[in-house]
């Protein structure tokens, strides 16, 4: 546990330096929240609270600060990060737990490639805080953090499938003649399709050769980026078949950022002030990064509670 304690301070306290160093300012955004985050796959934590005058209130654990940090940047204009406990409901696995600490920041004015540097840099000062070395050791093999690959989405599905991923009469044969078995399968349902194959047959070689970043999603698939060319530009971080990091080229455009939100609220109301900061947002990119999952790599462990102090879910 004293080696945990000590690593997990020691990455923390090279994520702040680097910020400082690099002109972001540190903001806090609260845990609990009136409105949930919304994306179809992931859950919320639903609590009830109760104010000083006996007003019962369903309220919601962030699973990001997104959409409060946007609110923040929408009238501070510069480039902010923050690091939070954040919350997801229905997690639990060697590389997901209920509770996590998550790093997101945001900078004015990048485009995804510059935010995709700016995210190797992370990587790379972490490593130097604990070994004094851009290169680690995880799961038998060694990985250079200076060096890294950058794949399209189309490239990766086309390296470790030999099909596109627009291609969904492809997906849904190659699934349905998979010697995995995959129940209930719908030529119709490209975005199953697509995860399927993209979780089974293509994430598990991110990064097995060395750090990798995947990016240019299908529209389908990319949240709250812009779209260009008919491209999500968004993109994430691999290090031995583990995503890392989330990145985006911020959408800002409150019309598609409605409708958008709209498509994934179901029985969820939509928190319309966060929708209004879109009209002043600065052109920007963001991400996240699972600080857990980070540490996975850098000590080189196989289960996210290996890294985590007294987490009991």
């Amino acid at each position: 546990m004293i080696k945990i304690i000590e690593s997990r301070a020691a990455v923390i306290k090279a994520i702040r330096d680097y910020f400082v160093k690099t002109g972001s300012t540190e903001v806090e955004t609260p845990i609990l929240n009136i409105y949930p985050n919304l994306d179809p796959n992931i859950h919320p934590v639903e609590v009830r609270v109760e104010n000083s005058e006996g007003r019962q209130i369903t309220a919601y654990l962030h699973t990001s600060p997104e959409y409060n940090m946007k609110k923040i940047l929408s009238t501070y204009k510069k480039d902010i990060h923050q690091i939070t406990h954040v919350f997801r409901n229905y997690e639990g696995s060697s590389k997901h737990t209920i509770e996590f600490l998550m790093l997101e920041w945001y900078r004015v004015g990048y485009d995804l490639d510059m935010l995709m540097e700016d995210t190797k840099k992370i990587f790379m000062e972490t490593a130097k805080a604990l070994y004094n070395s851009y290169e680690i050791e995880y799961k038998g093999k060694k990985y250079n953090l200076e060096n890294w690959e950058k794949l399209t989405v189309d490239e990766a599905f086309y390296r470790f499938t030999g099909i596109y991923p627009d291609q969904n009469e492809k997906l849904y044969l190659f699934l349905k003649n998979s010697p995995i078995k995959h129940g209930n399968l719908s030529e119709e349902d490209y975005e199953t399709n697509f995860f399927l194959v993209y979780s089974f047959y293509v994430e598990p070689h991110l990064g097995k050769d060395k750090p990798t970043f995947i990016y240019d999603y299908p529209p389908e698939f990319s949240a709250l980026a812009k779209i260009i060319n008919g491209k999500g530009k968004r993109f994430e971080a691999y290090i031995g078949g583990l995503e890392l990091v989330n990145g985006y080229y911020e959408l800002t455009d409150p019309i598609e950022l409605e409708k958008r939100l709209k498509k994934e609220a179901k029985n969820h109301k939509i928190d319309t002030a966060f929708i209004k900061t879109a009209e002043k947002m600065p052109d920007c990119s963001g991400a996240s990064l699972g600080i857990d999952r980070l540490l996975m790599v850098l000590l080189n462990k196989k289960n996210i509670k290996q890294v985590q102090v007294l987490n009991w879910i």
